[in-house]
């Protein structure tokens, strides 16, 4: 991944984690990692864990943020999530999975936040 890549993405997801903490989550991890990957952010909210991805994008060469979330990926996520319960002891919470896609202007700074709540079953 290109440093312009990463850039974009950990500024897609510094907006993601402003804009949940003004809705009231609270943010209990960010970038929260293992060998088998990566959960974006972490938030507790009304008794619930959510996991949260964040797909940030100029335009869309490369599909719509959400489709990134591909079927391995959620997989991984769903294993992180059972090593992330188990090692903080949150066995009494409900989870959730989110995905959170920010749309950036090419043109100038303004972007648009598109939280999806529920994006998918871990089942």
């Amino acid at each position: 991944m290109s440093k312009y890549n990463k850039s974009i993405g950990c500024y897609g997801e510094d907006l993601a984690s402003s804009y949940l903490i003004s809705k009231g989550y609270y943010l209990l991890s960010k970038n929260f990692k293992n060998k088998y990957g990566e959960i974006d952010l972490i938030f507790r909210y009304e008794g619930i864990i959510i996991f949260v991805e964040v797909k940030s994008r100029y335009n869309y060469s490369y599909g719509l943020p959400l489709e990134a979330v591909t079927y391995y990926k959620q997989k991984q996520i769903i294993n992180l999530c059972k090593f992330y319960i188990l090692t903080k002891k949150l066995f009494n919470y409900n989870c959730r999975f989110d995905v959170v896609e920010v749309y950036f202007n090419k043109d100038n700074e303004s972007y648009f936040l598109n939280h999806i709540e529920d994006a998918f079953r871990g089942y």
